[in-house]
């Protein structure tokens, strides 16, 4: 085992506890550092949407992905914004309207004083599960830093 590989199995061990926010409503989201061993950018970071005991869905961002995702949420949602998924070397697999590439998706649109986050996930029976919630805009860069962590973690897991 050389620096790098033991560096990285410290930092997957000092994997921070998942980071949740439960609206007013008891919908909670979940940001998870998936923590499997991967190749380079395709480490997965969970965004987790549960309504209640029997609905929940869940996107799936890959670390090639991730970087998006935080740079939205570094200013204000004003606009709607859907996911797209990459390969590891940076080629798009297509967005998840298409069903070109994965079947998770995220999407975020805004709404006054916050904005909508949208999981999708493909279904056991091949329908589609969604669950969504509402974040506050006082929410967002305290989302944003959990995702900082969560990729920093999930490259601790890339070969």
């Amino acid at each position: 085992m050389d620096f790098r590989d033991a560096l990285n199995t410290v930092i997957a061990e000092l994997t921070p506890q998942p980071w949740d926010y439960t609206a007013p409503d008891g919908t909670t989201l979940t940001v998870i550092p998936a923590g499997l061993r991967e190749d380079p950018g395709a480490a997965e970071v969970y965004l987790r949407v549960t309504r209640d005991k029997t609905h929940a869905a869940q996107a799936a961002i890959t670390t090639i992905d991730l970087p998006a995702l935080i740079a939205v949420l570094s200013e204000p949602i004003t606009e709607a914004w859907e996911h797209e998924s990459h390969y590891p070397d940076g080629t798009p697999k297509g967005r998840i309207g298409s069903w070109l590439g994965d079947h998770h998706g995220l999407v975020l649109g805004p709404i006054g004083g916050g904005f909508v986050l949208t999981a999708m996930e493909e279904a056991d029976d091949h329908g589609i599960v969604a669950a969504s919630i509402v974040v506050p805009e006082e929410q967002r860069l305290p989302l944003a830093s959990a995702l900082r962590r969560a990729l920093d973690v999930a490259r601790g897991w890339e070969d």
